[in-house]
């Protein structure tokens, strides 16, 4: 298998405006027509605002895109409860006052709720709501009363996970399962990648050289953005212990699945397939649960730590980050993103 691949564009981001001045950029402001039923609030509220401004369908369309399922799902708790308070105070949803927004907040307390309400259109006082200069001070508030903390105060050592991988070879001997639940461990490792990026993977395009697999993701992961995206991920061979290799497991991976594949239609460009029959592409729980299950098998704790604490003791162990967390000059995927050629300190560095 071999494809001709875009090379990630891997630019950091502009500095970003102060914050807490108001944006006088274009932003939707609610007329007279600003009455929008508070069952529509949400979603189809901002479309509906969008094409209000004299959009064409395809334009409100391709502005809708920019919201992810992920976000929207994450943002609809607070669009809803925002629909009932506005209901409850007879105010409109789309057109208050800061009051009605520092209420709001005051009652939700959660800091995805100002988001939210930005992502909303809102504007107050020729401000957007979020970066209203009361909304700031408001949540700089919230900070104070209520910091954030990490999941984990602490995280599991990687070297019981590396043994259990290490015992599970030669590649040939081993089942489909054990042979899936070693790959997906080591793609996690080795890339720090969530659960959402190994779904992702596919072998449409993929390109096997002597010593890397470009393996090209199917959509967006979450640290995608205009001004960098990732569409591939490079896994290296590991010359220093074929138990570790990731590039050799994959390489067995794609030679044991290749029959299955056949007559699968859209589901065979999936990396990932079921190792029950019906051999079939999996979901991200599924592959949430593959990693669990490496991580019970080690002896980890799994009551503790989820599928996602595979990323931050990866970060650790290579010593990358603090913790596998955003941050404004440097994520992974600018971490993993190497030119053909080169070796990765990272993938080396959690191997040893």
């Amino acid at each position: 298998m071999d494809g001709d691949f875009a090379r990630h564009v891997g630019r950091p981001p502009p500095p970003h405006c102060n914050e807490e001045r108001c944006s006088h950029t274009p932003v939707l402001q609610c007329g007279a027509s600003g009455h929008a039923s508070h069952q529509t609030i949400g979603m189809l509220a901002v479309r509906e605002q969008v094409r209000a401004r004299g959009v064409s369908e395809e334009g409100v369309d391709i502005i809708m895109a920019s919201w992810t399922a992920g976000t929207e799902k994450q943002y609809r708790p607070h669009f809803r409860r925002w629909s009932q308070l506005c209901s409850r105070w007879n105010i409109t949803s789309i057109n208050p006052n800061v009051s009605n927004i520092i209420n709001f907040l005051s009652d939700t307390f959660h800091r995805n709720a100002r988001y939210a309400i930005s992502s909303l259109g809102i504007v107050v006082d020729g401000c957007r709501a979020g970066n209203h200069p009361l909304v700031i001070r408001f949540m700089k508030g919230v900070f104070n009363l209520r910091s954030p903390l990490p999941r984990y105060a602490a995280t599991w050592d990687i070297q019981p996970v590396l043994r259990q991988l290490q015992s599970m070879h030669p590649l040939y001997m081993l089942s489909l399962k054990d042979l899936t639940l070693k790959l997906v461990m080591l793609m996690a490792l080795t890339q720090a990648a969530r659960v959402q990026t190994l779904h992702l993977l596919t072998i449409k395009g993929l390109c096997i050289e002597q010593d890397f697999i470009m393996v090209p993701l199917s959509g967006n992961i979450k640290q995608c953005r205009p001004q960098f995206n990732v569409c591939v991920i490079k896994f290296q061979t590991y010359p220093k212990d074929a138990s570790l290799c990731v590039y050799g497991t994959l390489r067995q991976y794609l030679a044991r699945t290749q029959e299955l594949r056949q007559g699968m239609g859209q589901e065979s460009y999936s990396l990932f397939l079921s190792f029950i029959k019906p051999h079939k592409a999996v979901t991200r729980d599924t592959i949430a649960r593959w990693l669990r299950k490496m991580l019970d098998r080690s002896g980890v704790d799994t009551t503790t730590f989820t599928a996602g604490s595979v990323r931050e003791a990866a970060a650790s162990k290579a010593k990358a980050m603090a913790k596998a967390g955003w941050t404004r000059a440097s994520t992974f995927a600018k971490f993993y993103d190497r030119h053909v050629g080169t070796t990765d300190p990272f993938q080396n560095a959690v191997q040893q």
